[in-house]
């Protein structure tokens, strides 16, 4: 019998947003994380008003703004390590309040004088918060976190932050001083009837939303051309947002859910035997998909915002056919897709193994 060979793809990229080579090359992808988000605080002061209508006079509660301000803060140089665990919707969750004066400076990782966090919303739920897609692969993910009064009554409130964890210490992904409206440091001291709430904003984006040409080598049979481009399909396994998703697990290996409760099949690397649309605003859903398996992730190299999928191989039982499309997200052409070019096509048998080198996707801060 003859022994199977191997065909193998080197290292294979998702796509890199802000690329647009005039010669074709392997794809790459960045994720870009601007270090400038938004906050505004509110001293809120909750009260009882009267409703009359024609059958009942009833109390109802009341809310007043004592005192607000809005302001830019510091996304801190630890944040880019942390996405590589906690992904991009999920990176803020506690709000972090303190009475420390020192400097914040990109490299801080935590707050002297820290007292109090919370995941806690004005509707006392926990951990809630709201991702939309404002444009094409851009995302703003919006969080609303409230101190009650007995937490905050007296003290004299100078910092904030944000952190993935619920315990106190060095692991803030933004902080920064309160400010005024001219952006002065201020000291927040609120009153026994009053609460304080942070409505934190942050924004990022991924991609590529427009199809970029590249290009991928097989020892063996050659050079083949195709485009590669994230897609809004969620290849019938759900979800709200299939990109993000499909970007999510390549950073960090899970199913986030940034909403629909997207399922667990997103975790692929698939082979296609149609040359699906590479257009991001396309939702096809085939079935003709010919395998699909999820090799894992490399682990995270510290400061690298870098992240990588094992190589995976497809054994000669294994997606034999004529492969025109190659992806990563839910195994009926979700999420990323590098689609051959016409006249091009991968043809595998059963008496060849494919190997796939491994996906990366890096991310980077905007300054």
């Amino acid at each position: 019998m003859k022994r199977p060979e191997d065909l193998i793809i080197g290292s294979f990229h998702l796509p890199k947003v802000s690329v647009r080579p005039l010669i074709p090359s392997p794809p790459s992808s960045k994720v870009s994380f601007p270090r400038s988000q938004h906050l505004l605080w509110q001293l809120v002061k909750r009260d009882w008003g009267i409703l009359s209508g024609p059958w009942a006079t009833v109390r109802v509660p009341l809310e007043r703004i004592v005192l607000e301000g809005e302001q830019h803060n510091l996304v801190l140089d630890q944040a880019y390590d942390y996405i590589a665990t906690y992904g991009l919707t999920h990176l803020a969750n506690f709000a972090v309040l303190s009475t420390g004066t020192d400097p914040i400076t990109p490299s801080t990782t935590g707050l002297t004088g820290e007292f109090i966090r919370t995941s806690r919303d004005q509707n006392g739920s926990t951990g809630t918060r709201t991702v939309s897609r404002i444009s094409d692969g851009v995302y703003r993910v919006s969080l609303v976190r409230e101190f009650i009064e007995s937490e905050v009554v007296g003290r004299n409130i100078t910092q904030w932050g944000f952190s993935p964890v619920g315990t106190s210490g060095n692991n803030l992904v933004v902080a920064e001083s309160f400010r005024d409206g001219n952006g002065d440091p201020i000291v927040i001291t609120p009153e026994p009837d009053q609460r304080l709430r942070l409505i934190y904003a942050y924004q990022f984006s991924i991609g590529p939303v427009v199809a970029v040409p590249a290009s991928i080598d097989i020892v063996g049979l050659g050079t083949f051309l195709g485009k590669y481009v994230l897609t809004k399909s969620d290849g019938g396994s759900g979800g709200s947002y299939p990109d993000l998703v499909s970007t999510e697990i390549a950073i960090t290996g899970s199913v986030i859910d940034s909403g629909g409760n997207p399922s667990v099949a997103y975790k692929n690397v698939y082979l296609h035997s149609a040359r699906l649309p590479t257009d991001y605003g396309d939702t096809t859903v085939d079935t003709n998909v010919l395998a699909s398996k999820w090799p894992g992730l490399q682990s995270y190299v510290l400061g690298s915002y870098s992240r990588s999928t094992n190589p995976v191989t497809f054994l000669t039982n294994e997606g034999n056919g004529t492969i025109l499309t190659i992806g990563l997200g839910s195994y009926w052409g979700g999420g990323f897709r590098f689609v051959l070019d016409p006249g091009y096509g991968i043809v595998k048998d059963n008496l060849h193994k494919l190997t796939l080198g491994p996906f990366t996707v890096t991310w980077s801060p905007i300054e």
